[in-house]
């Protein structure tokens, strides 16, 4: 059973990740929802790290949200960054009408 608090849709847009730190990590978001994202990339930040997130939704503008990183998937077929948003800003109505366009679709 998924015991995710927001509905997850499944999606294939660029993102870009930049940390605190100023580390810039380039990929593409896997799932989204209004709580958490999941980000395939080529290389990780500790879980509990803490970055900006761009997104690039279909039908929408650009996405900015905060993030943590809350567990990192090391294999190959699956590697990247599970990321809880902590903050969406501006961000949340833009993010949650693709969320319902997506979900209606399926």
């Amino acid at each position: 059973m998924d015991k995710r608090e927001a509905v997850r849709v499944p999606v294939s847009v660029p993102a870009s990740f930049r940390s605190s730190g100023g580390t810039v990590i380039d990929g593409f978001v896997e799932d989204v929802s209004r709580s958490g994202l999941f980000m395939r990339a080529p290389e990780w930040l500790r879980p509990g790290s803490n970055a900006e997130i761009e997104l690039d939704l279909p039908g929408e503008p650009t996405v900015h949200l905060h993030a943590e990183v809350v567990r990192v998937e090391h294999s190959s077929d699956r590697a990247g960054m599970g990321l809880k948003i902590v903050e969406a800003n501006g961000a949340a109505r833009p993010l949650a009408n693709f969320i319902m366009r997506q979900h209606a679709a399926r």
